[in-house]
């Protein structure tokens, strides 16, 4: 416990830098000045990424900007990898059905539905999972009838 203690305590402050615009340290005393930050490439971060990113964008977490160490492993960002063949096979089934009827059976609302048989690619992951059900489901009704 002592360990973790001491840990936590010298723990280097990631959001400012000393005055002179150095890298802050356990040791660093006076004022420290905010690290200027250049957005990169903003992208999805979904549940399995580090909790830091609930309150908001934590920006010591950044690499890509430059100013930040990037052998600084404060953060695992996990990105959702989806076969685009598979999304477009989906797609082409959902679009064998009316919206309404997918919205139905699936339980997702209408306008992610024909978002995505518009083509974007912003479902999630579980809606993803509930809307092919849904088509499975309606497909194997067709085939009985």
């Amino acid at each position: 416990m002592e360990d973790e203690i001491n840990h936590l305590l010298s723990r280097a402050e990631s959001k400012f830098c000393t005055s002179n615009g150095g890298r802050c340290t356990s040791k660093t005393i006076g004022l420290l000045v905010r690290r200027h930050i250049v957005a990169g490439e903003f992208h999805y971060i979904g549940k399995e990424a580090s909790t830091r990113w609930t309150g908001g964008p934590d920006l010591s977490m950044m690499a890509e900007a430059g100013v930040l160490d990037a052998t600084d492993e404060t953060c695992r960002e996990y990105e959702r990898v989806v076969d685009l063949k598979y999304l477009e096979e989906i797609r082409a089934q959902a679009k064998e059905f009316p919206t309404k009827r997918l919205s139905r059976r699936s339980g997702l609302a209408e306008c992610a539905i024909r978002n995505f048989k518009k083509g974007k690619n912003t479902i999630r992951a579980r809606s993803l999972r509930k809307l092919t059900k849904a088509i499975h489901d309606l497909q194997n009704k067709n085939v009985k009838n």
